[in-house]
């Protein structure tokens, strides 16, 4: 009799669980590959390297999203998602266990207020990001060559301690604004959030979206850490962001334009940095064709970046991808991908960084499952 009590209640509880949990949805991605790289730096030999990677097309995850009715068309929806490198196991994200998103989002018909840990409105990922996928056909990077990362400003992946909002559509446009406390809270050191001794951001982006058109307009702007940004001279940074899309059903046009000034790095892999900040402008062209029972995917970019306060430190660079996507089932795909750099460097700034790449060449294949 006990043991038949026993086993009603642990029913009863797991029926209970299981109604609370019932708009509660697991995730996740799982993304290997193999890369095949020539590098030539400025000075010294050139290097080839051949390695498996993880999340060389998307970035692998695991994670947990839902949703409640709260009545009157008010829902209450979270978001944790883990971010790990699928080769080795290790988690992401400077070791946080929802290092990709944890967020409280309250929704209805005044639109969407998110906090918490985001991907930027004007960045690559998460659940706001506007400047990642939609308006580049390599996103922020295939491998390590490919994506409009190579020509633009390096801002934040991920960005902690974040107030976000989301207006309703408005025939078409949606206005999404951002602000960051405390951009990265495991770096504080001896800084407070809200204070200027820690990095804050803001962020505001509007996009319209009609049939197969797609533009959006950015601006970002990033407080620096004091005193360590004016014992640089680094002052504030800001970006404007252009981009639009065009969907022909024959062919996906994608174009990407950014300016910025007084950033600390530009370009993801012949990275550019000066301590007092750097100035520049990116240019990012692609398009998508459906071919050969999947997607041909085609993209260049241009990139001019100098010292914000030393134009004789510069650089310069052109990138080009051509990579294909297979699906072999509704949750997996193939991918492969050719991908090519070349930078050209002022004479001072080949002095102090003789390592610099001058010339990258890559070959990248690999699989995505999602589940």
């Amino acid at each position: 009799m006990q043991k038949t009590l026993i086993a009603l209640g642990l029913a009863a509880a797991l029926t209970s669980f299981q109604a609370q949990a019932a708009d509660v949805t697991l995730y996740g991605l799982v993304d290997y590959g193999l890369s095949l790289q020539h590098r030539t730096p400025v000075q010294g030999e050139s290097d080839t390297t051949f390695k498996m990677n993880s999340g060389m097309n998307s970035g692998s995850r695991f994670g947990m999203k839902g949703t409640e009715d709260l009545g009157n068309g008010m829902k209450v929806g979270f978001v944790l998602e883990n971010g790990f490198s699928a080769d080795s196991g290790a988690m992401g994200q400077d070791g946080r266990i929802f290092g990709r998103e944890a967020s409280l989002t309250l929704s209805g018909d005044f639109g969407q207020v998110s906090f918490g840990r985001l991907g930027p409105v004007v960045g690559d990922n998460g659940t706001y990001a506007l400047f990642g996928a939609a308006v580049s056909p390599f996103s922020c990077g295939w491998g390590d060559v490919g994506g409009h990362l190579q020509v633009t400003a390096l801002g934040y992946e991920f960005i902690d301690n974040t107030i976000n909002y989301r207006t309703p559509n408005f025939g078409g446009f949606d206005v999404t604004a951002q602000y960051s406390l405390g951009t990265d809270a495991k770096n504080y050191g001896e800084g407070v959030e809200g204070k200027t001794t820690v990095e804050r951001m803001g962020a505001i982006a509007a996009r319209y979206r009609a049939a197969g058109l797609m533009v959006v307009a950015g601006v970002e702007t990033i407080n620096w850490a004091q005193p360590a940004a004016g014992d640089t001279k680094l002052d504030d940074a800001m970006s404007l962001n252009l981009a639009g899309t065009y969907d022909f059903g024959v062919m996906k046009l994608y174009a990407y334009g950014q300016y910025f000034q007084d950033y600390q790095k530009a370009a993801k892999t012949t990275t550019f940095s000066v301590a007092s900040g750097v100035d520049g402008f990116g240019i990012n062209l692609g398009a998508d064709v459906p071919a050969f029972g999947g997607t041909v995917k085609m993209g260049v970019g241009y990139g001019d970046f100098e010292g914000s306060r030393d134009s004789d430190l510069s650089m310069d660079t052109i990138q080009a991808t051509l990579g294909f996507t297979y699906k072999l089932s509704p949750t997996t795909y193939m991918y492969t991908a050719g991908n090519f750099i070349k930078a050209n460097y002022s004479d001072k700034y080949e002095a102090a960084h003789p390592d610099a790449a001058e010339r990258i060449c890559e070959y990248i294949v690999g699989m995505v499952h999602k589940f």
